[in-house]
């Protein structure tokens, strides 16, 4: 009997550490990190990364405030999303409110994380909603379109510090916590990695950028510079900047119903001649109301070919 109370004691003790080790949202054995002793977990540095850049453009278009991406550099296939390099002071909150004041990669130092993204965008994410991202951009792109580096949204990957959360709903929000266990921003880019919860954003297949020591609400621009910027409107930022712009009034054209007036002294055609018909007028022939063209795809500098992209380190101008 002393024997089989023992077993079952010892089975619960062993099952209650498997039981939490599947539920925290840590990413697990992580050397030099979750298993450092000292308590330090420090997210992989940008330093030395190869950033691959987009085309220059106006920045409403772009994304970025200084109108050059670093993130998601293809402007044709991703339109809504873009990767935008910023440098800061110390440690920042990825939800800081946006100053109004430009900066980034080509821009100088940043005040907030959020003044990297251009007029008419914002930081991913900076209300906890997980569907921000998903309008803005897919899994695949996420994870293996976005390029080199890592670029952060403004949300904690777990809805709690402890324990994975079921799938979110449309009514869940995410926090922006400072550090620990769940605390990592989702992230989109080569560098980023799967830690144990993945459905923040999409199931199974959310990506972080892993490190606990720096959370959504407490970042280093040396770590965690790459800041995700999402389109504030519903269609092509291309379109709509195109829209905004004043069109010429065309000529005026000839009214083909109007009667010429003969000029004085010319003769006066005998009574009865034959007159020109008159018929219909074509009401179909008005001037073009063609859409303008998408300025995001056709090269602004002349015939020349847009600039292949080019390859460089974070802070270079």
């Amino acid at each position: 009997m002393f024997q089989l109370r023992l077993s079952r004691l010892l089975a619960v003790f062993l099952a209650v550490p498997v039981l939490q080790s599947a539920c925290v949202c840590g990413p697990g054995p992580n050397v030099g990190g979750y298993d450092d002793p000292s308590g330090k977990d420090p997210p992989r540095s940008l330093q030395g990364v190869k950033f691959i850049e987009s085309e220059k453009g106006e920045p409403e278009v772009i994304g970025c405030a200084d109108g050059q991406r670093e993130g998601f550099a293809d402007l044709t296939r991703h339109k809504r999303i873009a990767g935008c390099l910023a440098t800061w002071e110390g440690t920042k909150s990825l939800r800081d409110k946006p100053t109004g004041k430009a900066c980034g990669d080509d821009k100088g130092v940043c005040t907030s994380p959020a003044d990297v993204c251009a007029k008419g965008w914002h930081v991913c994410g900076y209300q906890g909603k997980h569907d921000d991202l998903k309008r803005h951009t897919t899994a695949n792109a996420c994870n293996k379109e976005a390029g080199p580096g890592k670029f952060v949204a403004a949300m904690s990957h777990g809805q709690t510090e402890d324990l994975c959360p079921p799938p979110p709903t449309a009514e869940t929000v995410f926090p922006c916590m400072d550090s620990g266990i769940c605390s990592e921003p989702v992230c989109c880019g080569d560098a980023c990695a799967f830690g144990k919860c993945r459905d923040a954003i999409w199931r199974g297949q959310t990506k972080i950028s892993l490190g606990k020591a720096e959370g959504c609400g407490s970042v280093t621009s040396e770590r965690n510079g790459g800041i995700l910027c999402c389109y504030d409107g519903d269609g092509d930022p291309a379109a709509a900047a195109g829209g905004d712009a004043k069109t010429e009034t065309p000529p005026a054209t000839t009214d083909p119903t109007a009667t010429a007036t003969p000029p004085t002294g010319a003769a006066t055609p005998p009574t009865g001649a034959a007159t020109a018909p008159t018929g219909p007028v074509d009401s179909t022939r008005t001037p073009s109301t063609a859409p303008p063209v998408d300025s995001a795809e056709v090269p602004t500098s002349g015939p020349e070919t847009a600039r292949p992209t080019t390859a460089k380190k974070p802070g270079s101008k």
